[in-house]
């Protein structure tokens, strides 16, 4: 009987030592469950766990937010519970990966969850603007400052310092400030996006023709130069300055290197070496896939039949992103309004090796 009460004690300790994060609710599978899950994806399987038996959750991350997530409620901006958030991009930084969600019941505003890179555990929710998309997030290393799409009267592009990140905490009326926020021309709707040598690549998803990519040089202070001979005058300045934005002149455009038409149902871009990669997927009921481009074999136009390569990802699939070798898949179906007619449940960031999917 002592030695029951001494285990109950035990763990009331260790309670108060080390108190539950509600944000981070860990409901789902297992790392081992997760793991078993993909067996039937082979080569997606092999380049994922292949070569980390000896490494923390066999590189994965439990995605935050999928049960329950702390966020603002876009009427009161009282601090409130979603259990609707949908992950949409991923991007790692020096110390962090970043995860951004929306709330698919337009209740709450939209987050950035921000795991630790090392540890793989959770930090904490940043509470953006409004209700953005957030289909891409990625991140200019040169600058420190994460970049995401937004949504509104045209496609937009916005920036948040990392600082800024890091400082943020939630509570009631906070939401984290843009440094930078422009509209586009040359894509009608941004939902992927990724970062390469001063460059952002912003793409958007189409269901029934060919998708669109566009390239954005940044300046030697990191911000998108801007085209200041077209304007748009439905930007509702007073919904920015509302919302917390940094009052930088959205009504103007990003000024773009270029365009190029893309595949249709598109939902990450990434670049490797020589290579530039798509995630593409629509609906549980078909697998999703990863393409690979050879960048010097590619003109204008990026079809099916220009890829080296592609494989078979479970259904959801949803931004990509390379570094160290190492591919990062964040699947969206997880999320309420797809679990349960998920074949294949995935609520975890999935690394693949680069190189096992090159061999193959």
């Amino acid at each position: 009987m002592h030695t029951k009460n001494y285990k109950i004690l035990f763990l009331f300790l260790l309670l108060l030592i080390f108190p539950l994060k509600a944000e981070a609710a860990h409901h789902g599978l297992t790392v081992d469950q997760q793991k078993d899950s993909l067996e039937d994806y082979h080569h997606f399987y092999h380049a994922a766990f292949s070569d980390k038996e000896e490494v923390p959750d066999y590189g994965m991350y439990k995605i935050p937010g999928l049960y329950n997530a702390k966020t603002l409620n876009l009427k009161t901006n009282d601090i409130s519970d979603s259990r609707t958030m949908t992950p949409q991009g991923i991007a790692l930084t020096e110390k962090y990966l970043l995860i951004s969600a929306y709330s698919h019941d337009h209740q709450n505003h939209s987050v950035i969850y921000m795991l630790d890179r090392q540890t793989h555990r959770f930090i904490k929710t940043v509470v953006l603007p409004k209700h953005p998309h957030l289909g891409g997030i990625a991140y200019d290393p040169k600058h420190q400052r994460v970049w995401v799409t937004t949504g509104g009267p045209l496609a937009g592009l916005a920036s948040i310092d990392l600082k800024e990140l890091e400082a943020y905490q939630l509570k009631r009326d906070s939401v984290i400030s843009y440094h930078q926020q422009l509209s586009l021309k040359e894509v009608s709707h941004a939902s992927a996006l990724t970062y390469t040598s001063g460059v952002l690549v912003v793409g958007y998803f189409t269901l029934n023709e060919y998708g669109r990519m566009a390239t954005y040089r940044l300046n030697d202070q990191g911000e998108l130069t801007i085209d200041s001979h077209e304007k748009i005058s439905s930007f509702d300045q007073g919904e920015r300055v509302h919302s917390g934005l940094t009052p930088v002149p959205s009504s103007q455009f990003a000024r773009s290197l270029g365009s190029w038409k893309t595949l249709d149902m598109i939902q990450g871009l990434t670049f490797y070496q020589d290579y530039l990669l798509m995630s593409q997927s629509w609906g549980p009921d078909r697998p999703g896939k990863i393409y690979f481009f050879n960048l010097d074999k590619v003109d204008r136009f990026f079809s099916i039949k220009d890829a080296e390569f592609s494989i078979d990802t479970p259904p959801y699939v949803e931004q990509i992103t390379a570094i160290d070798d190492q591919l990062y898949t964040l699947f969206e179906g997880g999320a309420w309004p797809y679990r349960t007619r998920n074949p294949v449940l995935v609520d975890h960031v999935i690394q693949l090796t680069i190189k096992e999917l090159l061999s193959k």
